[in-house]
Protein backbone atom coordinates (compact mmCIF):
# COMPACT_ATOMS: atom_id res chain seq x y z
CA UNK A 1 0.00 0.00 0.00
CA UNK A 2 3.07 2.69 0.81
CA UNK A 3 4.61 1.66 -2.29
CA UNK A 4 1.36 2.24 -4.44
CA UNK A 5 1.00 5.50 -2.54
CA UNK A 6 4.90 6.57 -3.05
CA UNK A 7 4.38 5.79 -6.82
CA UNK A 8 1.58 7.71 -7.05
CA UNK A 9 2.88 10.83 -5.69
CA UNK A 10 5.87 10.40 -7.57
CA UNK A 11 3.62 10.43 -10.69
CA UNK A 12 1.26 13.67 -9.97
CA UNK A 13 4.84 14.87 -8.66
CA UNK A 14 6.18 14.21 -12.63
CA UNK A 15 2.91 15.18 -14.36
CA UNK A 16 2.98 18.46 -12.33
CA UNK A 17 6.67 18.92 -13.24
CA UNK A 18 5.78 17.99 -17.04
CA UNK A 19 3.19 20.65 -17.00
CA UNK A 20 5.31 23.28 -16.11
CA UNK A 21 8.27 22.36 -18.02
CA UNK A 22 9.49 24.43 -20.48
CA UNK A 23 9.76 24.06 -24.21
CA UNK A 24 13.06 25.41 -25.82
CA UNK A 25 14.22 26.06 -29.39
CA UNK A 26 18.04 26.38 -29.67
CA UNK A 27 20.19 26.40 -32.88
CA UNK A 28 23.06 28.08 -34.48
CA UNK A 29 23.07 30.27 -37.21
CA UNK A 30 26.02 29.61 -39.75
CA UNK A 31 26.44 30.60 -43.01
CA UNK A 32 29.86 30.21 -44.29
CA UNK A 33 30.96 31.77 -41.18
CA UNK A 34 29.51 32.14 -37.86
CA UNK A 35 26.58 35.03 -37.49
CA UNK A 36 26.83 36.64 -34.52
CA UNK A 37 23.72 39.24 -33.21
CA UNK A 38 21.81 38.44 -35.65
CA UNK A 39 18.31 38.39 -35.87
CA UNK A 40 16.27 35.35 -36.02
CA UNK A 41 12.16 35.42 -36.37
CA UNK A 42 10.22 32.09 -35.40
CA UNK A 43 6.76 31.80 -36.35
CA UNK A 44 4.51 29.38 -35.57
CA UNK A 45 1.62 27.19 -37.29
CA UNK A 46 -0.81 30.01 -35.86
CA UNK A 47 1.09 33.16 -36.87
CA UNK A 48 2.62 33.55 -33.67
CA UNK A 49 5.68 34.98 -33.95
CA UNK A 50 8.62 35.97 -31.60
CA UNK A 51 12.18 37.10 -32.15
CA UNK A 52 15.60 36.49 -30.69
CA UNK A 53 19.26 37.26 -31.77
CA UNK A 54 21.97 34.89 -32.25
CA UNK A 55 25.15 35.63 -29.41
CA UNK A 56 28.77 36.14 -30.22
CA UNK A 57 29.07 32.30 -31.07
CA UNK A 58 25.94 31.89 -33.44
CA UNK A 59 23.53 30.43 -31.03
CA UNK A 60 20.37 31.26 -30.07
CA UNK A 61 17.96 29.62 -27.48
CA UNK A 62 14.02 30.75 -26.69
CA UNK A 63 11.31 29.75 -24.74
CA UNK A 64 8.49 28.30 -27.36
CA UNK A 65 6.08 27.37 -25.04
CA UNK A 66 3.57 28.86 -25.99
CA UNK A 67 4.35 28.17 -29.81
CA UNK A 68 2.10 25.27 -31.75
CA UNK A 69 4.32 23.22 -34.35
CA UNK A 70 5.99 22.97 -37.34
CA UNK A 71 7.86 26.60 -36.61
CA UNK A 72 9.49 27.91 -39.49
CA UNK A 73 12.88 30.19 -38.83
CA UNK A 74 14.23 32.75 -40.76
CA UNK A 75 17.12 35.07 -40.16
CA UNK A 76 19.04 37.81 -42.23
CA UNK A 77 22.46 37.21 -41.17
CA UNK A 78 24.31 39.79 -39.68
CA UNK A 79 21.35 41.78 -40.06
CA UNK A 80 18.60 43.16 -37.40
CA UNK A 81 15.91 43.66 -39.97
CA UNK A 82 13.96 40.73 -41.68
CA UNK A 83 14.79 39.53 -45.12
CA UNK A 84 13.90 40.98 -48.46
CA UNK A 85 15.06 41.26 -52.10
CA UNK A 86 17.45 43.30 -51.71
CA UNK A 87 19.15 41.31 -49.05
CA UNK A 88 18.67 38.02 -50.77
CA UNK A 89 22.23 36.72 -50.33
CA UNK A 90 21.90 36.86 -46.56
CA UNK A 91 18.28 35.35 -46.01
CA UNK A 92 18.34 31.66 -44.55
CA UNK A 93 15.75 30.03 -43.17
CA UNK A 94 14.75 26.48 -41.32
CA UNK A 95 11.80 24.08 -40.30
CA UNK A 96 10.95 22.41 -37.16
CA UNK A 97 8.27 20.22 -38.13
CA UNK A 98 7.45 18.84 -34.90
CA UNK A 99 8.59 19.82 -31.56
CA UNK A 100 8.90 17.29 -28.36
CA UNK A 101 7.08 19.22 -25.79
CA UNK A 102 9.20 20.12 -22.37
CA UNK A 103 12.33 19.48 -24.04
CA UNK A 104 14.95 20.94 -26.07
CA UNK A 105 14.40 21.36 -29.41
CA UNK A 106 17.30 21.70 -32.08
CA UNK A 107 16.95 23.81 -35.23
CA UNK A 108 20.32 25.02 -36.96
CA UNK A 109 19.46 27.79 -39.73
CA UNK A 110 22.26 27.47 -42.53
CA UNK A 111 22.48 27.51 -45.71
CA UNK A 112 21.79 23.73 -46.16
CA UNK A 113 18.53 24.07 -43.47
CA UNK A 114 17.39 26.69 -46.07
CA UNK A 115 17.89 24.56 -49.41
CA UNK A 116 15.70 21.80 -47.55
CA UNK A 117 13.19 24.35 -46.55
CA UNK A 118 13.12 25.82 -50.14
CA UNK A 119 13.31 22.03 -51.92
CA UNK A 120 9.80 22.06 -49.36
CA UNK A 121 8.24 25.17 -50.69
CA UNK A 122 8.53 24.26 -54.32
CA UNK A 123 6.74 20.81 -53.75
CA UNK A 124 4.32 22.88 -52.06
CA UNK A 125 3.78 25.06 -54.65
CA UNK A 126 5.71 28.07 -54.11
CA UNK A 127 8.34 29.87 -55.91
CA UNK A 128 10.92 29.89 -52.58
CA UNK A 129 11.31 30.05 -48.85
CA UNK A 130 10.15 33.24 -49.05
CA UNK A 131 6.92 32.91 -50.06
CA UNK A 132 6.44 29.70 -47.81
CA UNK A 133 7.44 31.62 -44.65
CA UNK A 134 4.96 34.27 -45.67
CA UNK A 135 1.91 31.88 -45.95
CA UNK A 136 2.79 30.09 -43.18
CA UNK A 137 2.41 26.26 -42.21
CA UNK A 138 -1.15 24.97 -40.74
CA UNK A 139 -0.07 21.88 -39.71
CA UNK A 140 2.89 19.32 -39.67
CA UNK A 141 3.88 17.99 -43.14
CA UNK A 142 3.31 14.55 -44.67
CA UNK A 143 6.45 12.29 -43.49
CA UNK A 144 7.00 12.22 -47.67
CA UNK A 145 7.38 15.59 -47.91
CA UNK A 146 9.87 16.30 -45.42
CA UNK A 147 11.62 13.05 -46.10
CA UNK A 148 11.73 13.79 -49.97
CA UNK A 149 13.24 17.21 -49.91
CA UNK A 150 16.39 15.82 -47.49
CA UNK A 151 16.69 13.00 -50.30
CA UNK A 152 17.40 16.12 -52.60
CA UNK A 153 20.13 17.63 -50.42
CA UNK A 154 21.36 14.26 -49.48
CA UNK A 155 22.11 13.50 -52.95
CA UNK A 156 23.64 16.65 -53.53
CA UNK A 157 25.65 16.41 -50.39
CA UNK A 158 26.34 13.21 -49.96
CA UNK A 159 29.84 12.26 -51.47
CA UNK A 160 31.27 15.58 -49.47
CA UNK A 161 29.85 14.52 -46.51
CA UNK A 162 31.83 10.99 -47.10
CA UNK A 163 34.81 13.31 -47.81
CA UNK A 164 35.10 15.22 -44.67
CA UNK A 165 33.94 11.98 -41.86
CA UNK A 166 30.14 12.57 -41.55
CA UNK A 167 28.14 9.21 -41.41
CA UNK A 168 24.97 10.40 -43.22
CA UNK A 169 22.77 8.00 -41.11
CA UNK A 170 23.41 10.14 -37.99
CA UNK A 171 23.29 13.72 -39.38
CA UNK A 172 20.73 15.95 -40.29
CA UNK A 173 21.50 19.48 -40.59
CA UNK A 174 18.86 21.00 -39.30
CA UNK A 175 19.40 19.16 -35.93
CA UNK A 176 23.30 18.00 -35.93
CA UNK A 177 25.86 21.10 -35.41
CA UNK A 178 29.32 19.57 -36.02
CA UNK A 179 32.37 21.51 -37.07
CA UNK A 180 32.67 19.11 -40.13
CA UNK A 181 29.84 20.72 -41.06
CA UNK A 182 30.84 23.68 -40.65
CA UNK A 183 33.76 23.07 -43.21
CA UNK A 184 31.56 22.54 -45.94
CA UNK A 185 29.49 25.50 -45.17
CA UNK A 186 32.55 27.52 -45.03
CA UNK A 187 32.63 26.51 -49.40
CA UNK A 188 29.54 27.03 -50.61
CA UNK A 189 28.28 30.30 -52.09
CA UNK A 190 24.42 31.12 -51.59
CA UNK A 191 21.79 33.50 -52.40
CA UNK A 192 18.26 33.38 -53.78
CA UNK A 193 17.03 32.86 -57.56
CA UNK A 194 14.66 35.95 -58.92
CA UNK A 195 11.27 35.16 -59.87
CA UNK A 196 11.34 37.80 -62.66
CA UNK A 197 7.46 37.50 -63.07
CA UNK A 198 6.63 38.73 -60.05
CA UNK A 199 9.82 40.48 -58.77
CA UNK A 200 10.17 38.20 -55.73
CA UNK A 201 12.86 36.13 -54.51
CA UNK A 202 12.42 32.61 -55.52
CA UNK A 203 14.04 28.90 -54.95
CA UNK A 204 17.68 28.91 -52.94
CA UNK A 205 20.47 28.50 -55.21
CA UNK A 206 24.30 26.85 -54.01
CA UNK A 207 27.86 27.76 -55.67
CA UNK A 208 31.03 26.24 -55.28
CA UNK A 209 34.08 28.43 -54.98
CA UNK A 210 34.07 29.45 -58.88
CA UNK A 211 30.30 30.18 -58.79
CA UNK A 212 29.20 27.10 -60.19
CA UNK A 213 25.69 25.79 -59.88
CA UNK A 214 25.42 22.79 -57.46
CA UNK A 215 22.77 20.97 -58.22
CA UNK A 216 21.56 16.90 -58.53
CA UNK A 217 23.35 16.60 -61.89
CA UNK A 218 26.39 18.24 -60.50
CA UNK A 219 26.83 16.86 -56.80
CA UNK A 220 29.41 19.04 -54.30
CA UNK A 221 33.09 17.86 -54.33
CA UNK A 222 34.77 19.36 -50.99
CA UNK A 223 38.15 18.74 -52.03
CA UNK A 224 37.42 20.66 -55.32
CA UNK A 225 35.64 23.46 -54.02
CA UNK A 226 38.45 23.67 -50.86
CA UNK A 227 41.27 23.87 -53.60
CA UNK A 228 39.53 26.68 -55.62
CA UNK A 229 39.07 28.58 -52.23
CA UNK A 230 42.62 28.42 -52.01
CA UNK A 231 43.56 29.40 -55.50
CA UNK A 232 41.15 32.43 -55.41
CA UNK A 233 43.01 33.66 -52.62
CA UNK A 234 46.54 32.54 -53.06
CA UNK A 235 46.50 33.46 -57.33
CA UNK A 236 48.64 36.01 -58.41
CA UNK A 237 45.68 37.65 -60.17
CA UNK A 238 42.44 37.02 -60.59
CA UNK A 239 39.40 38.07 -63.51
CA UNK A 240 36.29 38.54 -62.24
CA UNK A 241 33.27 38.65 -64.40
CA UNK A 242 30.37 40.69 -63.49
CA UNK A 243 27.53 39.73 -66.30
CA UNK A 244 24.35 38.73 -67.23
CA UNK A 245 22.98 34.93 -68.72
CA UNK A 246 25.14 35.72 -71.92
CA UNK A 247 28.36 34.76 -69.70
CA UNK A 248 27.04 33.03 -66.63
CA UNK A 249 27.70 29.13 -65.91
CA UNK A 250 25.06 26.61 -66.35
CA UNK A 251 24.02 23.56 -65.34
CA UNK A 252 24.81 20.05 -66.90
CA UNK A 253 21.16 19.27 -67.81
CA UNK A 254 20.90 22.31 -70.08
CA UNK A 255 23.95 21.12 -72.20
CA UNK A 256 25.03 22.45 -74.60
CA UNK A 257 24.03 26.14 -73.45
CA UNK A 258 26.91 27.91 -72.06
CA UNK A 259 27.71 31.24 -71.37
CA UNK A 260 31.17 32.55 -72.49
CA UNK A 261 32.48 33.08 -68.96
CA UNK A 262 32.16 29.29 -68.15
CA UNK A 263 34.81 28.81 -70.78
CA UNK A 264 36.66 32.10 -70.14
CA UNK A 265 39.34 30.44 -68.35
CA UNK A 266 40.26 28.05 -71.04
CA UNK A 267 42.04 31.13 -73.16
CA UNK A 268 44.15 32.57 -69.56
CA UNK A 269 47.58 30.86 -70.01
CA UNK A 270 49.08 32.05 -66.98
CA UNK A 271 48.90 29.26 -63.68
CA UNK A 272 48.88 32.14 -61.81
CA UNK A 273 45.85 34.36 -62.62
CA UNK A 274 42.67 32.30 -62.15
CA UNK A 275 38.61 33.57 -63.78
CA UNK A 276 35.89 33.95 -61.08
CA UNK A 277 32.58 34.25 -63.34
CA UNK A 278 30.48 35.51 -60.72
CA UNK A 279 27.70 36.32 -64.00
CA UNK A 280 23.82 35.78 -62.86
CA UNK A 281 21.01 34.98 -65.76
CA UNK A 282 18.71 37.77 -65.77
CA UNK A 283 20.48 40.45 -63.79
CA UNK A 284 20.70 44.31 -65.22
CA UNK A 285 23.54 45.98 -63.70
CA UNK A 286 21.71 47.31 -60.75
CA UNK A 287 19.95 44.04 -59.66
CA UNK A 288 23.51 42.41 -59.76
CA UNK A 289 24.50 44.48 -56.70
CA UNK A 290 21.26 44.96 -55.32
CA UNK A 291 20.30 41.09 -54.73
CA UNK A 292 23.80 40.46 -53.03
CA UNK A 293 26.06 38.87 -56.27
CA UNK A 294 28.81 41.37 -55.87
CA UNK A 295 28.90 41.42 -52.34
CA UNK A 296 28.92 37.34 -52.65
CA UNK A 297 32.36 37.51 -54.90
CA UNK A 298 33.77 40.94 -53.43
CA UNK A 299 35.72 39.17 -50.43
CA UNK A 300 37.77 37.24 -53.20
CA UNK A 301 38.80 40.80 -54.97
CA UNK A 302 41.99 42.29 -54.30
CA UNK A 303 44.71 44.50 -55.54
CA UNK A 304 45.35 44.11 -59.34
CA UNK A 305 42.65 42.00 -60.18
CA UNK A 306 40.96 42.57 -63.24
CA UNK A 307 37.00 43.61 -62.96
CA UNK A 308 35.43 42.79 -66.52
CA UNK A 309 31.79 44.14 -65.92
CA UNK A 310 29.35 43.72 -68.59
CA UNK A 311 25.50 44.22 -68.32
CA UNK A 312 22.76 45.98 -70.80
CA UNK A 313 20.86 43.26 -72.20
CA UNK A 314 18.20 43.18 -68.72
CA UNK A 315 19.05 46.82 -68.27
CA UNK A 316 16.90 47.32 -71.07
CA UNK A 317 14.00 46.05 -69.44
CA UNK A 318 12.07 49.40 -68.62
CA UNK A 319 9.09 48.89 -70.14
CA UNK A 320 6.13 49.36 -67.61
CA UNK A 321 3.05 48.44 -69.92
CA UNK A 322 4.18 44.62 -70.10
CA UNK A 323 1.51 43.21 -68.59
CA UNK A 324 3.46 40.13 -66.73
CA UNK A 325 6.43 41.57 -65.68
CA UNK A 326 6.47 45.14 -66.41
CA UNK A 327 6.69 46.36 -63.18
CA UNK A 328 8.45 43.91 -61.42
CA UNK A 329 10.93 45.16 -64.53
CA UNK A 330 10.75 48.61 -63.19
CA UNK A 331 11.18 48.08 -59.73
CA UNK A 332 14.59 45.80 -59.90
CA UNK A 333 15.83 45.81 -63.51
CA UNK A 334 15.85 49.09 -65.58
CA UNK A 335 18.53 51.50 -65.99
CA UNK A 336 18.16 54.01 -68.10
CA UNK A 337 20.75 55.04 -71.25
CA UNK A 338 21.87 58.48 -71.82
CA UNK A 339 20.37 60.92 -74.28
CA UNK A 340 22.06 61.86 -77.45
CA UNK A 341 24.00 64.22 -76.21
CA UNK A 342 25.19 61.63 -73.36
CA UNK A 343 23.46 63.15 -70.52
CA UNK A 344 22.25 60.91 -67.83
CA UNK A 345 18.36 60.13 -68.08
CA UNK A 346 16.51 58.77 -65.15
CA UNK A 347 13.29 59.89 -63.36
CA UNK A 348 13.11 62.53 -60.61
CA UNK A 349 15.23 61.83 -57.48
CA UNK A 350 15.92 58.03 -58.81
CA UNK A 351 19.65 58.82 -60.43
CA UNK A 352 20.43 55.07 -59.60
CA UNK A 353 18.24 54.34 -62.16
CA UNK A 354 20.84 55.57 -65.06
CA UNK A 355 22.50 53.43 -66.98
CA UNK A 356 26.02 55.58 -66.04
CA UNK A 357 25.40 55.62 -62.92
CA UNK A 358 25.22 52.12 -61.91
CA UNK A 359 28.08 51.25 -63.85
CA UNK A 360 29.70 53.73 -62.39
CA UNK A 361 29.22 52.27 -59.16
CA UNK A 362 31.62 49.20 -60.10
CA UNK A 363 34.19 51.71 -61.26
CA UNK A 364 34.00 53.46 -57.99
CA UNK A 365 34.15 49.76 -56.24
CA UNK A 366 37.15 48.79 -58.20
CA UNK A 367 39.06 52.29 -57.31
CA UNK A 368 38.39 51.48 -54.13
CA UNK A 369 40.28 48.06 -54.00
CA UNK A 370 42.82 48.88 -56.84
CA UNK A 371 41.15 46.49 -59.42
CA UNK A 372 41.74 47.29 -62.87
CA UNK A 373 38.16 47.62 -64.22
CA UNK A 374 37.01 46.92 -67.71
CA UNK A 375 33.78 47.70 -69.25
CA UNK A 376 32.51 45.71 -72.34
CA UNK A 377 28.90 46.74 -74.61
CA UNK A 378 26.94 44.21 -74.23
CA UNK A 379 26.66 41.43 -76.64
CA UNK A 380 24.55 41.67 -80.45
CA UNK A 381 21.73 39.34 -80.82
CA UNK A 382 21.00 37.81 -83.79
CA UNK A 383 18.67 39.92 -84.88
CA UNK A 384 18.61 42.60 -88.05
CA UNK A 385 17.27 45.99 -88.06
CA UNK A 386 13.53 44.86 -88.20
CA UNK A 387 14.21 42.75 -84.63
CA UNK A 388 13.93 39.50 -86.62
CA UNK A 389 15.87 37.54 -87.37
CA UNK A 390 18.90 38.12 -89.56
CA UNK A 391 19.30 35.89 -92.80
CA UNK A 392 15.90 34.09 -92.51
CA UNK A 393 13.14 33.88 -95.12
CA UNK A 394 14.80 35.14 -97.94
CA UNK A 395 15.60 38.36 -96.09
CA UNK A 396 19.32 39.04 -96.33
CA UNK A 397 19.02 41.68 -93.66
CA UNK A 398 22.30 41.87 -91.51
CA UNK A 399 22.77 41.60 -87.69
CA UNK A 400 22.71 45.75 -86.50
CA UNK A 401 23.28 47.14 -83.27
CA UNK A 402 19.98 46.09 -81.36
CA UNK A 403 20.78 47.89 -78.35
CA UNK A 404 18.53 51.03 -78.36
CA UNK A 405 15.10 51.52 -77.12
CA UNK A 406 13.22 54.21 -78.48
CA UNK A 407 10.24 56.19 -76.67
CA UNK A 408 6.99 54.26 -76.76
CA UNK A 409 4.00 53.61 -74.34
CA UNK A 410 5.22 52.54 -71.01
CA UNK A 411 9.07 53.26 -71.62
CA UNK A 412 10.57 56.57 -70.22
CA UNK A 413 13.51 57.58 -72.57
CA UNK A 414 14.93 55.79 -75.22
CA UNK A 415 18.70 56.02 -75.93
CA UNK A 416 21.62 53.92 -76.99
CA UNK A 417 22.94 51.22 -74.18
CA UNK A 418 26.16 50.30 -76.03
CA UNK A 419 26.87 53.70 -76.51
CA UNK A 420 26.62 54.67 -72.68
CA UNK A 421 29.30 52.07 -71.86
CA UNK A 422 31.51 53.77 -74.38
CA UNK A 423 30.70 57.09 -73.46
CA UNK A 424 31.37 55.82 -69.54
CA UNK A 425 34.71 54.15 -70.78
CA UNK A 426 35.37 57.42 -72.01
CA UNK A 427 34.46 59.53 -69.57
CA UNK A 428 36.04 57.63 -66.64
CA UNK A 429 39.45 56.79 -68.75
CA UNK A 430 38.92 52.98 -68.19
CA UNK A 431 39.47 50.00 -70.80
CA UNK A 432 36.63 49.57 -73.31
CA UNK A 433 35.76 46.01 -74.88
CA UNK A 434 33.47 46.65 -77.76
CA UNK A 435 32.06 43.06 -77.67
CA UNK A 436 28.55 44.59 -79.74
CA UNK A 437 30.70 45.75 -82.40
CA UNK A 438 33.07 42.00 -82.14
CA UNK A 439 29.99 39.73 -82.04
CA UNK A 440 28.11 41.89 -85.04
CA UNK A 441 30.93 41.00 -87.14
CA UNK A 442 30.94 37.19 -86.13
CA UNK A 443 27.62 37.18 -86.84
CA UNK A 444 27.47 38.49 -90.06
CA UNK A 445 30.39 35.95 -91.46
CA UNK A 446 28.39 33.07 -89.46
CA UNK A 447 25.46 34.19 -91.47
CA UNK A 448 25.21 30.47 -93.08
CA UNK A 449 26.10 28.60 -90.05
CA UNK A 450 25.01 30.70 -86.82
CA UNK A 451 22.73 28.02 -85.55
CA UNK A 452 25.91 26.03 -84.64
CA UNK A 453 26.84 28.62 -82.58
CA UNK A 454 24.04 30.46 -80.80
CA UNK A 455 21.29 28.33 -79.00
CA UNK A 456 19.25 26.15 -81.28
CA UNK A 457 19.58 22.89 -80.67
CA UNK A 458 17.79 20.03 -82.25
CA UNK A 459 15.42 17.96 -80.19
CA UNK A 460 15.67 14.98 -82.48
CA UNK A 461 19.48 14.71 -80.88
CA UNK A 462 19.20 12.13 -78.20
CA UNK A 463 22.02 13.91 -76.35
CA UNK A 464 19.81 16.56 -75.65
CA UNK A 465 16.76 15.55 -74.38
CA UNK A 466 16.51 18.44 -71.98
CA UNK A 467 15.09 20.84 -75.24
CA UNK A 468 12.58 18.34 -76.41
CA UNK A 469 10.49 20.09 -73.81
CA UNK A 470 11.62 23.46 -74.63
CA UNK A 471 9.84 26.37 -76.49
CA UNK A 472 13.01 28.24 -77.25
CA UNK A 473 16.57 27.26 -78.00
CA UNK A 474 15.67 24.74 -80.37
CA UNK A 475 16.16 24.77 -84.65
CA UNK A 476 12.09 25.23 -84.68
CA UNK A 477 12.59 28.46 -82.41
CA UNK A 478 15.99 29.42 -81.86
CA UNK A 479 17.33 31.19 -78.80
CA UNK A 480 19.24 34.83 -80.62
CA UNK A 481 20.51 35.91 -77.54
CA UNK A 482 21.98 32.39 -76.30
CA UNK A 483 25.05 30.42 -77.15
CA UNK A 484 25.31 26.68 -77.30
CA UNK A 485 29.35 25.39 -76.29
CA UNK A 486 30.50 26.49 -79.69
CA UNK A 487 29.44 30.35 -79.56
CA UNK A 488 30.61 30.36 -76.21
CA UNK A 489 34.00 29.27 -77.09
CA UNK A 490 34.29 31.87 -80.01
CA UNK A 491 32.83 34.78 -77.33
CA UNK A 492 35.65 33.87 -74.60
CA UNK A 493 38.33 33.69 -77.19
CA UNK A 494 37.45 37.34 -78.78
CA UNK A 495 37.38 38.77 -75.20
CA UNK A 496 40.95 36.85 -74.03
CA UNK A 497 42.24 38.60 -77.31
CA UNK A 498 40.50 41.95 -76.66
CA UNK A 499 41.84 41.98 -72.69
CA UNK A 500 44.92 41.20 -74.15
CA UNK A 501 45.69 43.89 -76.73
CA UNK A 502 44.09 46.45 -73.81
CA UNK A 503 45.75 45.27 -71.22
CA UNK A 504 49.24 44.99 -72.64
CA UNK A 505 50.11 41.92 -70.46
CA UNK A 506 50.53 39.01 -73.55
CA UNK A 507 51.45 37.09 -70.97
CA UNK A 508 47.80 36.96 -69.36
CA UNK A 509 46.25 34.54 -72.37
CA UNK A 510 46.88 31.98 -74.14
CA UNK A 511 48.05 33.06 -77.45
CA UNK A 512 48.12 29.77 -79.03
CA UNK A 513 44.61 29.73 -79.06
CA UNK A 514 43.64 33.60 -79.26
CA UNK A 515 45.69 34.33 -82.94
Amino acid sequence: MKIRLIISVLFVLFSVNNAFAVTLLQGQVYTNKVVANSLVIIQDALNNKITTTTNDHGFYQVDISALTAPILLSSNHNSLTPCNIDSAVNCVSSLANTLQQGQVNIANINFFTDLIVSNIALKLGYIGPEQLIQHGIAKPLATNIITQANQQFYNIFASALQQIGINRSSFNPTSTTTYQMNMLLELIVHNRGYDANRGQMSSTQLFDMRFNPIDEQTPFDYHNSLNEKKQNLTAKKRIFILSDSTASNYTKKVYPRMGWGQVFNQFINNANTVVINGAQSGRSSRSFYDEGWFEAIEPFMQKGDYMIIAFGHNDEKCDSSKLVRGQADIAHLCTYPNDRNNNKQYPAGQEYMSFQTSLERYLKLAKEKGMIPILMTPITRFRNANNKIAYQFNDFSPVVSNHYTAVKHGVLYSGNYADTVKFVAKENNVGLIDLEKLTIDFANKHKDDWQSYWLAIDTNDARYTYYQTQSLGTLANPDTTHFQEKGALAIANMVAKALNYITAENSLTNEALTK
